[in-house]
């Protein structure tokens, strides 16, 4: 309880400090700017009572127009700036898509440019073996030629699962790298 009612006490010490900080400037407020434009407001009445009249029915009438226009023109200030800012989004999310659909455009033929140049580089290569296999060994050049193309290029991946378990293992057969020929050619050339 006494934790509450010291919580409860400080709740109450704040709202006095707060009210009285208010009351302070309220008293400054009347004292500095009130009474002083209530005197001049009431010396000019007593002087001119015909203009005091017309400039407070005047300033009666003029108060809504007045509130009127503001309010008008910042909310068309505010309207102005948010259509500028999508308007600007939107433009930049052409100009980004634009970009992007001319990116993926050269991405797309550097793709198939670059399939087309390594079909082009590797018939290359296989001709000049060709040529170059049956000008060094006649017609054993192209049985070579073809041991050589079908054990670079061709060579299909078998794999054999163990018995039962996931494991799965890659055969490879062991080849003589020097052409490119099985030891068996080889052989059989020489």
């Amino acid at each position: 309880m006494s934790e509450t009612r010291s919580a409860k006490e400080q709740l109450t010490a704040h709202f006095d400090k707060s009210a009285t900080v208010v009351r302070a400037y309220a008293d400054e407020f009347e004292t500095t700017y009130a009474r002083p434009a209530l005197k001049t407001a009431t010396a000019f009445f007593d002087e001119y009572p015909i203009s005091s009249t017309f400039i407070a029915i005047f300033s009666a009438l003029a108060f809504f127009p007045v509130i009127t226009f503001l309010t008008l023109s910042l909310f068309t200030a505010l309207s102005f700036a948010f259509l500028a800012l999508c308007c600007a989004f939107v433009a930049t999310s052409v100009v980004v898509f634009f970009c992007l659909s001319i990116l993926v455009l050269i991405l797309v033929a550097a793709f198939f440019a670059s399939g087309f140049f390594s079909v082009l580089a590797i018939s290359s290569y296989i001709t000049y073996r060709f040529v170059t296999l049956v000008r060094s060994g006649g017609r054993d050049g192209v049985s070579n030629w073809a041991v050589e193309v079908k054990g670079r290029f061709i060579t299909p991946k078998r794999r054999e699962a163990s018995d039962g378990s996931a494991v799965i293992v890659d055969v490879k057969e062991l080849q003589d790298d020097s052409f490119g020929v099985d030891s068996d050619v080889k052989e059989e050339g020489s």
